[in-house]
Formats: C-alpha cells, structure tokens, sequence
C-alpha cells in the first residue's frame, strides 16, 4: 500500500506524508505505510476520546450527545489529520486499533443508549452523525458552503435536527 491511498484527499495525504518523514528521519527507522495509518488511528482514537469524556462529563442523554458532536467537530477542524486517520476504518487486524475503535464507539453508543437507542439503532444514528461532522467539516475548511453565513449557527442547527431525528431513527429500526 502506498502513502497515497493512506487518507483520501491530497492536504490529508500531504500531512500524512510529512508525519511519516518526520517520524523515519527522528526514528532511524523506514515506517510501512500500514504502521504509519494505525499509529495516527490509534493516536486520533485516544486523543478524541479523552476530549468527549471531558466534555461529556456530568453530562446525560440529549446534553451529552450536543456536547459530543460539538467536540468531535472541533477536534475535527483544530487536527485535520488526525481526524481523517481516526474515522477511517482499521485495515489490520491489530488489538490496539481495535481497542480504540471499540473505545470511542462503546462511548458514543452509551451516550446514544441514554437518548433511547440501542443496538442498530445506536449505531446507526454514530453512522449518521460521524457523516455529518466529516461532510460539515470537509465543506467548512474548503470554504465551499454556497451563502456566507456562521458555520457555528449552520452546526448548531445541523445536529439539532439531528437530536429531532432520533426519535424517527428508533422508530424505523424498531419496525425492521
């Protein structure tokens, strides 16, 4: 696998790249591609995580979920490829990368669990979110909204229709 196919867009590949050069020329050592993605997953893993937690913290329900998104947008916008790395999907079967994944994910669906959705649900509604943060965020640094506006009002109002489409979301999945 090469460094081009490691994250999907070219500033993403460009940080990747330079990481990577930093990290061989400090190390002594040639990096795989491969070790290169699951380090910034992991690292992207863990570093997210311990910012929900903290912004979660006393927090339940609706209140933990806004704080979530919230956070994970700008975890998103302050570390770029950290987040690309993070919300890509593992591509080894490696105990520590799975162990973050699983970590950040049990989090997010316990927050999910306390708004009422579970199992598909629950996982269905982490899907929908992390694909409005990324398209938010994608279309936030590329400045490519169509009308000038606040980017936090448009966030702000992206997830609380969101939170209003929870309910729908349990409902559907509970028919299936």
């Amino acid at each position: 696998m090469y460094l081009e196919n490691m994250l999907a867009s070219p500033w993403e590949r460009e940080l990747a790249s330079d990481i990577l050069s930093e990290l061989e020329r400090y190390s002594g050592e040639k990096r795989s591609c491969v070790e290169m993605r699951r380090f910034l997953a992991v690292k992207g893993h863990r570093d997210l995580l311990s910012r929900l937690q903290t912004s979660c913290e006393n927090k339940k329900s609706i209140e933990a979920l806004r704080a979530a998104a919230h956070t994970i947008r700008l975890y998103a916008l302050e570390r770029p490829a950290m987040f690309a790395a993070t919300f890509r999907t593992p591509i080894t079967d490696n105990a520590e990368w799975r162990m973050a994944v699983d970590s950040f994910r049990m989090f997010m669906t316990g927050i999910l669990s306390e708004c009422g959705l579970r199992d598909k649900a629950a996982d269905e509604a982490l899907r929908i979110l992390r694909s409005l943060v990324r398209g938010f965020v994608l279309h936030e640094v590329m400045d490519s909204f169509f009308a000038p506006g606040s980017y936090d009002e448009s966030y702000d109002n992206a997830i609380e229709m969101f939170l209003a489409g929870l309910p729908v979301l349990q409902a559907r999945t509970l028919k299936s």
